[in-house]
């Protein structure tokens, strides 16, 4: 069954009273006129239940801005949300998620004579919506993308992302579903999803847990990044603007395919962001993970599977 302003409907009812659905929920397409992120697509899903996100198709189709009940949720940079190949040094954190690797994930590198750019290289290449469709299974339905993403270096071999975003008409949550490919050279494959989180889901008086344990004083009581084990094979990350309530945002994913957890938190004026990274690997540099195993290649043809779960509340 789906909930849509506050009545209840089957597949069939609901085809009685919209002419099509798409004039309540769905998809959109726009482009961005002006700024930083002139010429960037924009693809939005209207979930008809309080949800709009904006998926970001010039970056990897990251996640950009995400609205429950019109409460923002992803921290957004005074530069907007960028296109990289127009910023020049400046940082291009902005919006919910950023996907960082899949060659190399936090500050820049040198390995084996070969330099990495910060969070690797992914995030900056455009992909190629494949598919935006509505999928019903009986009375239940959901909004799909699916995108694809390819980097290619002649020396170094060829990583392909296959992305499928999910969300379900009527709900308040997203699933990103990645599968990460090697299509040439035998490379260490590494991966970090930052997930960006601003006012009003982070004030002063927020709290937050990691599998129901509260990490609160450890992660937000100062600026810093902190790196802990996942600890569960279904990981559950809860930010919470407070703990007598208001806006709440839940993250879960494989601990066994993402190991770590690291959080950011910088709460200079201005600034007042919390970010929630699962990860593949530890903070370490390359050397010292390639020193201890860590950084084993995949060979040709070889994939790895991310999957994450993102919910949200508005606190209303």
């Amino acid at each position: 069954m789906v909930i849509l302003f506050g009545q209840t409907f089957t597949k069939r009812e609901l085809g009685r009273v919209f002419p099509d659905l798409m004039q309540v929920a769905g998809f959109k397409r726009m482009t961005v006129e002006d700024g930083a992120g002139r010429g960037m697509r924009l693809l939005q899903i209207d979930s008809g239940g309080g949800l709009r996100i904006d998926l970001l198709p010039d970056r990897c189709c990251d996640i950009g801005q995400v609205w429950c009940d019109n409460i923002p949720f992803g921290w957004i940079s005074p530069m907007g949300t960028p296109l990289p190949s127009l910023i020049g040094e400046n940082n291009a954190l902005s919006g919910l998620m950023m996907t960082c690797g899949f060659d190399h994930i936090r500050q820049p590198d040198t390995d084996q004579g070969r330099s990495f750019p910060l969070h690797g290289n992914m995030m900056n290449l455009p992909s190629k919506i494949t598919t935006t469709d509505t999928v019903w299974d009986g009375d239940e339905c959901l909004f799909r993308v699916k995108a694809e993403v390819t980097q290619f270096n002649l020396n170094h071999g060829t990583i392909r992302l296959q992305r499928h975003v999910y969300v379900p008409l009527g709900g308040r949550s997203l699933v990103v579903s990645d599968r990460v490919t090697v299509l040439s050279g035998n490379l260490p494959i590494m991966a970090m999803y930052h997930i960006n989180l601003g006012f009003p889901a982070m004030t002063p008086a927020s709290v937050l847990h990691l599998n129901g344990e509260d990490i609160s004083v450890d992660c937000l009581g100062e600026n810093k990044i902190k790196t802990r084990p996942s600890g569960a094979s279904v990981s559950e990350v809860e930010l919470a603007a407070g703990a007598g309530g208001g806006s709440r945002f839940r993250l879960k994913y494989d601990g066994r395919k993402l190991p770590f957890l690291q959080t950011l938190r910088n709460s200079h004026d201005g600034v007042n962001v919390f970010c929630i990274e699962p990860a593949t690997h530890d903070r370490l540099p390359r050397k010292e993970l390639r020193e201890a195993g860590a950084l084993g290649p995949t060979e040709r043809g070889g994939t790895h599977m991310f999957h994450l779960e993102m919910l949200f509340d508005s606190g209303r």
